[in-house]
């Protein structure tokens, strides 16, 4: 944060974060009413010092919280993540816009594969569920072939369940492949 971010302007001027602009008017109306320094003009110089310097964190709380354009970009930096004691940044909390998968078919041009590179994998829905459905269909095939005791069904499904492993140990290398490619012609 700034140097300016380091007061926190929702608590001078005692309003919560969620508080709508309306109220934060009110609140800086108030607080500037009783802590302008005319209207301590009767009072000894220190009040008066006290009075001005409150009246200029009051002022540069409204500054910042009275304009909704500084007040939403002051609030992304409070919710950004802040450095420890020791210098180093904190984690940032975890993101839940992962998405797994694409929908796009497979012939894409190569703009939806920048596109795609941004937002997801690239790799279509289907060349990773294939590698689930291969096993699962092996696994079935091998059932029924030890049910029925016919070994050509229980090679088929043995090499299904192998095409099945090795989809799934190929797909993140593709999705990787294709976001590299992708990186590469920006």
């Amino acid at each position: 944060m700034a140097a300016s971010d380091a007061v926190d302007h929702y608590a001078v001027l005692g309003v919560a974060t969620s508080a709508p602009a309306a109220e934060i008017r009110r609140a800086y109306l108030r607080l500037a009413r009783e802590h302008h320094p005319d209207f301590h003009e009767a009072g000894d110089d220190a009040a008066r010092s006290a009075n001005e310097r409150e009246m200029q964190r009051i002022n540069q709380a409204w500054t910042v919280l009275g304009d909704p354009a500084r007040r939403s970009a002051y609030d992304l930096r409070r919710r950004a993540p802040q450095p420890d004691a020791d210098g180093r940044p904190r984690p940032e909390p975890a993101r839940y816009d992962f998405v797994p998968y694409d929908d796009e078919d497979i012939d894409i041009d190569y703009a939806s594969l920048i596109d795609d590179a941004v937002e997801g994998t690239g790799v279509p829905r289907w060349t990773q569920l294939v590698p689930v459905a291969l096993v699962l269909g092996g696994i079935a095939i091998l059932v029924l072939g030890v049910m029925i005791n016919l070994s050509p069904l229980l090679s088929l499904g043995v090499v299904m369940a192998v095409l099945g492993v090795l989809g799934f140990l190929a797909s993140p290398a593709i999705a990787i492949s294709r976001s590299r490619s992708a990186e590469s012609r920006r």
